[in-house]
């Protein structure tokens, strides 16, 4: 799906425009990019397991502090669905049982009609099958005396009737089962139509039913012993607390120490991207426990000499907040999962100068990442190992987006046209390509 793919490429591709630099300026996700710098091991799992646990037994504690105001009125409705739910066995073959047992009580006159009926056409009237077996006897004793191979047919009949016997026994005794006590009829009857009320209020399946019975048991035991059970969470609860607060002062630790690595990391990085005089600073604040630990982190910096260290937001300008990117771009090279990076028009509010230590930037960047490009400073194009040049051509009035890639002679008259406007100049080309024979020099 799109979400899909949108989530893939998140994974993918991380792009930088000219107004992406926001996520950098605001302070809540300052946390996130000091901790992808930050050495945790197994703390943050450890920490997050405890967490959860630390979250469930407060919802546990506030479920019961809620089940304490209306105590008396759940306990009554818990008593009512237990005493209902306990008046049949929630079991499906005794529930089956008790239905079957109905419909044969409901249905006794016509049961007795029917097994009456083949008792009669077994033993009574002329083709009773009784007496027509018994005088088959006769003939077959003949038959034998004539020819002893008949004597099977004897053995055949005998077994007939054997089974005929036996058929009418057990015919007679249910008969003699199908009268019942109007007690009995009606105890069935009872339990029948409480399974109904039962599937119809707590199922509809008679296991759906249990399981709720099985739930309203609990809460009932529950709510009945809250004291109790308000003392054990509450010691459940300081329990995970004196865990969770030893587990996020080791991931303090281990932040500060890596704030102090990015601080001088960002600040070298500023310093060759030409703020000279910058100051940044990684503060953390103690903040009550949440998912992520007790920590608040901010960014402050100071890009001029003298000025005291405020918000990235509150100074940053556009210009610097690309090269504070950049910066910090580099810093988390060795950490950063995100394979192809991005970059729309870095060198927006900068000079040739600095798109020359831009441009040598990347370059160290793209040792371990793909780099993407987009810019109009020569100064920049020069470090890269490919150089395509992107323009529009109307073709049978449809505007068509043209991308070539330039082989070196080309590559040098487009820097050159960057610089003197749509016609390249000869001293243009001498400078284009006195650039890229000293972009070719930093990273030979």
């Amino acid at each position: 799906t799109v979400a899909q793919l949108r989530e893939l490429g998140n994974h993918l591709v991380d792009f930088h425009g000219p107004n992406d630099h926001q996520m950098l300026l605001e302070q809540s996700s300052h946390l996130g990019i000091l901790d992808r710098l930050t050495e945790m091991g197994s703390l943050q799992v450890e920490y997050s397991r405890q967490y959860r646990q630390y979250s469930e037994t407060q919802a546990k504690l506030k479920d019961l502090l809620l089940a304490a105001d209306s105590k008396e009125r759940e306990l009554d409705l818990l008593s009512h669905q237990v005493r209902e739910l306990e008046t049949v066995a929630l079991d499906p073959a005794q529930h089956d049982q008790v239905m079957q047992e109905k419909t044969r009580l409901n249905n006794v006159e016509r049961l007795y009609e029917y097994a009456s009926q083949i008792i009669n056409l077994l033993e009574n009237g002329e083709t009773g099958v009784s007496e027509s077996i018994s005088e088959g006897f006769g003939p077959l004793k003949a038959l034998n005396r004539i020819d002893e191979s008949t004597q099977k047919f004897t053995e055949a009949l005998d077994q007939i009737q054997g089974s005929a016997s036996t058929l009418l026994l057990d015919l007679r005794n249910y008969l003699d089962s199908l009268s019942f006590e109007p007690q009995e009829a009606a105890e069935i009857n009872r339990k029948a139509d409480a399974y109904d009320e039962i599937r119809r209020k707590y199922g509809p399946s008679l296991e759906q039913a249990a399981q709720f019975y099985r739930a309203a048991k609990t809460r009932y035991e529950f709510i009945m012993d809250l004291e109790h059970s308000d003392a054990v969470l509450r010691d459940e609860l300081k329990g995970h607390e004196e865990k969770l607060i030893e587990i996020s002062r080791q991931i303090t630790r281990q932040r500060k120490k890596a704030a102090q690595l990015l601080e001088k990391t960002i600040e070298k990085e500023l310093t060759d991207l030409g703020i000279t005089h910058v100051e940044f600073e990684v503060r953390l604040e103690k903040t009550e426990l949440n998912p992520e630990g007790a920590d608040a982190v901010s960014f402050y910096i100071s890009p001029n000499a003298g000025e005291s260290l405020k918000p990235l937001a509150d100074i940053v300008s556009s210009g610097e907040a690309a090269r504070l990117m950049l910066a910090l771009k580099k810093a988390l090279t060795k950490v950063d999962p995100i394979p192809v990076l991005i970059f729309d028009e870095i060198d927006a509010q900068i000079g040739g100068r600095l798109g020359a230590v831009i441009g040598q930037k990347l370059r160290e960047i793209s040792c371990d990442r793909q780099i993407i490009s987009l810019t109009h400073l020569p100064q920049i194009a020069s470090f890269a190992d490919n150089h395509f040049r992107v323009s529009n051509k109307v073709k049978d009035n449809r505007t068509l987006t043209i991308v070539d890639l330039l082989d070196e002679e080309a590559r040098v008259r487009e820097m050159a046209q960057m610089m003197s406007g749509e016609k390249e100049s000869s001293i243009s080309v001498a400078h284009a390509r006195d650039m890229r024979g000293k972009a070719r020099q930093h990273y030979a």
